[in-house]
């Protein structure tokens, strides 16, 4: 007993130890290598406003102990680095890195290091003009960091071993020597307190057994309970189609009751597909299958259970399918919209390349390529935009924004657009939200942009941020042609458009509106519209202000 006891306690406190200091060595490991990223973008930031010879200057003064710092021109030649001569350094256009900042502004990359067993952490920004200053900062690996604390933990454990084993034999003395006293033939009796729970376990043995059967019956009622509060509907069939057991969820997906249950499945429901999936359950054959009831769309999960049943589980599917059906409606409408200026393209390309155009025609056909090319490429960038937004589940890089400052920063990309149909663009007020910066502006740009091109000569645009119950509210009012009434619940839809022939002429492409209510949405807001033709339309916008989003 005294060597198990040993044993024991000897080996799980090592264990807990070792896994402890494994834990400890990870978190640590984890927070400095995020630590060493987040002080690298910060760092770099430094340098983001700055072109390749003020950032030059700058370099010259980071001590490689402390960071590297690699200046690389776009076409992937090492300009500047502050640990190797840059001539002697390979083209880095295809690091990631690199490749990244060049394409995107920014990029980011780790290499471990098998010969040094070090960490190195990159990051990259994109300069003014067009080249790329990289910051790199090495950490020891997590191999490394865990050989310099083992001695720390060996000795901790050599400790706890010696420890365990006196405390083992006193243990063991303790607990042998009253329990070679106990009669065992006789009354049960406790000659030390300590054996009291012992002999308390032993005479309570009757009691237990039937506190069990209680609990077993307990068990069967949360089974129960829980079934009966699931929202997924649940069927127990057994031989023959009888139902054996349907929860609530099931009953109001089929508009019946639990006196259901002993009837055939075929009173349920006379679904041929559904019968035959049942049937094929019953004879050890699970699977599933799609099923309508009521507008609801179900995936049924059917699984034999033994010999002679089959258990189904219904699943609402209603909004993925809906969800995938405007997915391939998105498809469709995208084959459409791409094909039409193509087929343009195309057929001015082949007159041209006939010469079945008269020469003082040409430039009138080259203008219509032209103009058809770039209203394709206003509309793959759109697309793109919105696919975008449908793959980001959540928004990231949040900052605290002021909405009427981003707003003006809109207005003034907008200026020549304004002026060329005579708009003014009156802005006030002022209120804060946390968002993602380039989202929030290309919402308010893509307001804006519509708000000009639909307005009427020499119109107004009114853009008004307050605080409003606990929100963030942007409203924006302008004088344009106004939507009809009927279309107005529309409005949002991809490639939907209220005047065809005059979002073919100002390069609308339908999405606009779209990718809006797409961020808004992303960033927990909520937006609606109030329209008179002639007469112009107001957009509101809610987002929860900061105060609410911390």
């Amino acid at each position: 007993m005294k060597k198990r006891i040993y044993l024991n306690m000897a080996l799980l406190t090592s264990i807990a130890i070792l896994f402890i200091s494994i834990i400890l060595c990870l978190v640590f490991y984890h927070q400095f290598s995020k630590q060493i990223k987040k002080g690298l973008r910060e760092q770099a930031q430094v340098f983001l406003n700055d072109n390749t010879e003020s950032a030059l200057s700058e370099l010259q003064f980071i001590e490689e102990r402390y960071l590297r710092a690699t200046l690389i021109l776009n076409n992937g030649d090492v300009l500047f680095d502050n640990t190797s001569e840059a001539q002697s350094l390979e083209n880095h256009l295809e690091r990631t890195e690199v490749f990244e900042a060049i394409k995107y502004g920014d990029g980011e990359s780790s290499r471990y290091s098998q010969t040094l067993g070090l960490r190195t952490y990159y990051y990259a920004i994109r300069l003014t003009d067009g080249s790329v200053l990289r910051l790199a900062k090495t950490n020891q690996s997590i191999l490394g960091l865990f050989t310099t604390v083992l001695p720390i933990v060996v000795a901790v454990i050599f400790l706890v071993i010696a420890i365990s084993y006196i405390v083992a034999a006193r243990l063991t003395t303790h607990i042998v020597a009253p329990i070679n006293k106990i009669n065992l033939d006789g009354e049960l009796s406790s000659p030390y307190d300590e054996l009291a729970p012992l002999i308390r376990t032993i005479s309570g043995q009757r009691k237990k057994i039937a506190e069990d059967f209680a609990a077993m019956q307990k068990v069967q009622d949360t089974i129960h309970a829980i079934t009966e509060n699931m929202n997924e509907g649940m069927l127990m069939v057994g031989a023959g189609g009888i139902i054996l057991s349907i929860n609530r969820s099931a009953t109001k997906i089929f508009d019946t009751d639990s006196s259901f249950e002993g009837h055939n499945i075929r009173e349920l429901s006379r679904d041929l597909s559904f019968i035959n999936a049942i049937q094929k359950a019953l004879s050890g054959d699970g699977g599933n299958m799609i099923f309508t009831k009521n507008s609801k769309i179900y995936n049924v999960l059917i699984s034999p259970v033994f010999e002679t049943g089959a258990i189904l589980f219904l699943l609402d599917i209603t909004e993925k399918a809906r969800a995938d059906e405007r997915r391939r409606e998105f498809s469709a409408n995208v084959s459409h919209e791409l094909k039409t200026p193509l087929t343009s393209i195309y057929g001015n390309a082949e007159m041209l390349y006939e010469g079945m155009v008269k020469e003082k025609d040409k430039q009138s056909f080259y203008e219509k390529i032209k103009k058809e090319a770039s209203q394709l490429m206003i509309l793959i960038e759109d697309i793109i935009k919105i696919s975008e937004l449908d793959e980001k589940n959540d928004v990231s890089q949040l900052e605290t924004l002021e909405l009427a400052s981003l707003t003006a920063e809109c207005k003034e990309s907008l200026a020549q657009k304004a002026a060329e149909y005579s708009i003014k663009i009156n802005i006030k007020g002022k209120g804060y939200i946390n968002g993602n910066r380039t989202m929030i502006r290309e919402m308010i740009y893509n307001l804006l942009d519509n708000a000009i091109k639909y307005n009427k000569q020499n119109g107004s645009v009114y853009v008004e941020v307050s605080e409003e119950h606990g929100k963030t509210k942007i409203a924006l009012t302008d004088t344009g042609i106004g939507i009809p009434q009927n279309e107005q619940e529309r409005i949002f839809e991809r490639f939907y458009r209220t005047d065809r022939s005059r979002s073919k002429k100002t390069g609308g492409t339908g999405l606009g509106l779209a990718i809006v209510k797409h961020i808004v949405m992303t960033h927990s807001g909520s937006i609606k519209m109030t329209s008179k033709p002639e007469k112009g339309t107001k957009i509101i916008i809610y987002f929860p202000n900061v105060k609410e989003l911390n």
